[in-house]
């Protein structure tokens, strides 16, 4: 099994690194993880490199991508290699977020042709996101 995790941030990467080996230990799962910081912009090269393990990925993470530039090449990512077990977007600007897909549930279709429940509360947290990544403030009102 294979996972890649796109995040931003310094502090993910060890306890990431430390989790794949005790699972390994544990259930000799044959475990992959491929894990890019998303910090800043990442090369034409770097970006080879992600495209090839969200390729090979079974399970993707998005976490807290928010810089332009990385968030369109990323969702164009998914959209080519749409065959991921599941793809957990967590925290990150609206059209990554639409990309979330869990089994049956597919963000992407809430909302359309539904004026539920389930389509207001997308929007309603698709504008948040969008409102702070303009401001570019996390939740607690700190800059970033």
């Amino acid at each position: 099994m294979k996972i890649t995790i796109l995040y931003v941030g310094s502090s993910l990467l060890a306890p990431v690194r430390n989790a794949e080996r005790e699972i390994n230990r544990v259930h000799s799962l044959e475990l992959r993880v491929a894990a890019y910081n998303f910090g800043s912009p990442l090369s034409d090269v770097e970006w080879q490199d992600v495209e090839a393990d969200i390729e090979d990925a079974n399970v993707v993470f998005v976490i807290h991508v928010m810089d332009g530039e990385n968030a369109t090449r990323l969702v164009a990512a998914l959209e080519k290699f749409n065959r991921h077990d599941a793809v957990v977007v967590i925290n990150c600007m609206p059209e990554l977020m639409r990309r979330t897909r869990l089994g049956r549930l597919d963000i992407s279709t809430l909302g359309k042709g539904q004026s539920g429940k389930g389509g207001k509360l997308l929007k309603s947290v698709g504008s948040w996101v969008g409102a702070q990544a303009r401001r570019g403030k996390t939740s607690r009102g700190h800059g970033q």
